[in-house]
């Protein structure tokens, strides 16, 4: 079962199913995902699961809302407020990278297979999209950035960002590339809407 979320172990059955979603989705991807080969994966029952889901869709957005939440928390974790602006791009970047390198198969489905979910997979995707507003909007008002002269990211210009770094991962994953290689020109990308700053 995958570690990367739960690393001293999951805890709780619903933590357990989480992780188990995650191992799927990750090598199969949403669609081909079963209930029955979540509750294989977490070595549990079909009643624990739908204790705690109301469905396989319930448990893939709780899976997607985690994973975002503790995507965005280790981004800001790692970088330096004080560093220079373009070394505190490349550090989220890199961070970014990092995380989406540890279970690319689960970054596809949330770019490819959460959109076509319908109406509530909406709302999943707008409340992920206002946390990683909300991420380059503070990330964009540290200190070294005032200390340039750098105005916080706009709203308009932060969703811009986050649609081409979703596309570049994509991109990479679809075509099986290091996803590494997203690094320099996403740096190049993001730094550049920094700086430009608001609207």
């Amino acid at each position: 079962m995958n570690s990367d979320l739960w690393p001293e172990g999951a805890s709780s059955t619903r933590e357990r199913l989480l992780a188990a979603m995650l191992d799927c989705v990750a090598a199969s991807g949403y669609r081909e995902t079963t209930v029955a080969d979540v509750v294989r994966v977490a070595q549990t029952s079909r009643r624990s699961f739908y204790q705690e889901f109301t469905d396989k869709q319930d448990c893939f957005f709780a899976l997607v809302r985690r994973t975002t939440r503790l995507t965005i928390d280790e981004i800001a974790r790692s970088v330096d407020p004080q560093a220079e602006p373009e070394d505190q791009v490349r550090q989220a970047v890199s961070s970014y990278v990092a995380a989406s390198d540890r279970y690319p198969g689960l970054v596809l489905s949330w770019i490819r297979e959460l959109p076509a979910l319908g109406r509530p997979a909406d709302v999943v995707k707008n409340e992920a999209v206002e946390e990683w507003v909300d991420l380059f909007v503070r990330l964009s008002s540290a200190p070294a950035m005032v200390a340039r002269g750098i105005p916080p990211i706009s709203r308009e210009r932060a969703v811009f960002l986050w649609g081409g770094v979703r596309e570049l991962t994509a991109d990479a994953v679809e075509s099986g590339a290091p996803l590494s290689e997203i690094i320099e020109p996403a740096t190049a990308a993001c730094l550049a809407l920094v700086l430009a700053g608001g609207y």
